[in-house]
């Protein structure tokens, strides 16, 4: 089963190329990063465990785009990142 990505709907509603298309998208995830910031800066009414939630799915979707490979809709790609953080996670100090 094919499922259109990103780029793909891009691509075809826009009529452009898949280097622009990874351009538009890019820019439009550069500028949603400075409103979360920005949110995140300002926000006392919201629980930190929700900002959390939004701020790694939008680190999520940086990394299933980076280097103009769709990693989402081709999980293969993934597979090597999702091992490298299963078997070398990387230690926090966390401090209560």
């Amino acid at each position: 089963v094919h499922v259109a990505s990103a780029v793909d709907c891009c691509t075809k509603q826009y009529d452009i190329s898949q280097a622009k298309a990874y351009y538009l998208i890019h820019n439009d995830v550069e500028d949603c990063w400075k409103v979360i910031n920005e949110q995140c800066l300002k926000s006392n009414d919201i629980s930190k465990f929700v900002l959390d939630c939004v701020v790694n799915l939008a680190r999520m979707s940086v990394v299933s785009c980076e280097n103009h490979q769709d990693k989402f809709t081709n999980g293969e790609l993934l597979k090597e990142f999702v091992s490298s953080l299963l078997m070398d996670p990387i230690r926090l100090n966390e401090h209560e």
